[in-house]
């Protein structure tokens, strides 16, 4: 099946669908799997956020939003009639060049329950190897993939798979909490200056952390951020989506007020079962000086422990020697939450160029 420049939502899953097949894969597209998607979370090792059908969704808000289209084309993987991986994949349309990714990013590995065989996975990861380089041919496109942790023992599958066609272009960097040890063995990480500052901070703040769906203090949350920003950023989808997370017990939100009861900062952090992200922070700058930040990652930690997550991914840390070179917030930022990081990991990235295939 060869598409048009500008297919359908509909022959793009026919034609996914016709690939998989062809490869010899028995799928389900999330969208209509959505059970069998939660049963492998269930049933998987670790659970990165990545994963989380809350974080696809938001995604999927954010970049359809910003792309001239979008299609989630997330694949439950079967094995023997019964769901046994799953694998987010996303396609955009950008500057007349289809893209695919996972949610936005750097495609990702399928991730497999534990009740596979080593023999299964290692069948399955070369069928969608095969798959997934037929698709890309189809579209035209170049696919970035990566490697990232997911507290196993060693590279996946997947990447020693893909690693043979696709050469490795850049290593970044991930910080990260161990959430295992107790509090005072977490906090002996910190940045010796962080902790007086968390106490003026808690001093300072009314701290309240929103488990439950608060369209008003969410709307708070929003405006906060569109005044800090000084534009709109994203869509109201997009904030929507990240609300229904909230509600859905995907993610959680960190607030703080002054003694007059208005909101000076907070945080957004998604979740699954083992996993803590940082998803996006706002906070009043006219506040600069005071402790906000500091006192939003503490309380997120603690709320994290309260539910026994196992590592807190606090995003990426740029380097000046990175490619592309980061801005100078960025290096800012990611000094500020090295501050916090028990360990750095690295996450490799892979690049492989395909031809479109012609009508």
């Amino acid at each position: 099946m060869i598409l048009e420049q500008t297919p359908t939502p509909d022959n793009i899953v026919d034609m996914l669908l016709l690939l998989a097949s062809k490869h010899g894969l028995y799928v389900g597209l999330r969208e209509t799997s959505s059970l069998e998607w939660e049963q492998v979370l269930e049933q998987a090792a670790y659970v990165p956020v990545s994963y989380s059908q809350a974080m696809i969704d938001y995604q999927g808000a954010y970049f359809g939003g910003l792309s001239k289209a979008w299609q989630d084309c997330s694949l439950v993987l079967f094995n023997d009639r019964k769901p046994c991986a799953v694998w987010p994949i996303s396609l955009a349309l950008n500057d007349s060049r289809w893209s695919i990714s996972s949610a936005g990013d750097a495609v990702v590995g399928p991730l497999f329950s534990q009740r596979l065989s080593n023999k299964s996975v290692k069948s399955l990861v070369t069928a969608c190897a095969g798959f997934l380089n037929a698709f890309a041919t189809q579209m035209g496109c170049d696919i970035r993939y990566q490697e990232s942790f997911r507290d196993s023992d060693g590279l996946s599958e997947w990447y020693l798979r893909t690693v043979q066609e696709a050469p490795p272009k850049a290593v970044k960097h991930d910080l990260y909490i161990d959430l295992r040890p107790d509090l005072n063995s977490i906090r002996g990480h910190f940045r010796k200056s962080y902790k007086p500052l968390i106490s003026s901070g808690e001093k300072l703040w009314q701290v309240a952390v929103s488990c439950k769906s608060e369209p008003s203090v969410w709307e708070e949350f929003r405006l906060l951020h569109l005044a800090v920003a000084g534009r709109e950023t994203r869509t109201l989808q997009s904030w929507d989506a990240q609300l229904q997370a909230i509600a859905s017990q995907a993610a959680f939100l960190v607030c703080l007020r002054d003694p007059n009861g208005r909101m000076v900062g907070g945080g957004l952090f998604h979740i699954t079962r083992d996993e803590g992200l940082y998803a996006v922070g706002a906070y009043d700058r006219a506040l600069f000086d005071k402790p906000l930040g500091h006192v939003v990652q503490y309380h997120a930690i603690l709320e994290m422990k309260k539910r026994q997550l196992r590592w807190y991914k606090l995003g990426a840390r740029a380097f000046l020697g990175d490619e592309p070179q980061p801005s100078a917030k960025e290096l800012s930022i990611a000094e500020f939450k090295q501050g916090f990081a028990s360990h750095v990991f690295p996450r490799i990235e892979l690049h492989k160029a395909y031809n479109q295939v012609e009508s």
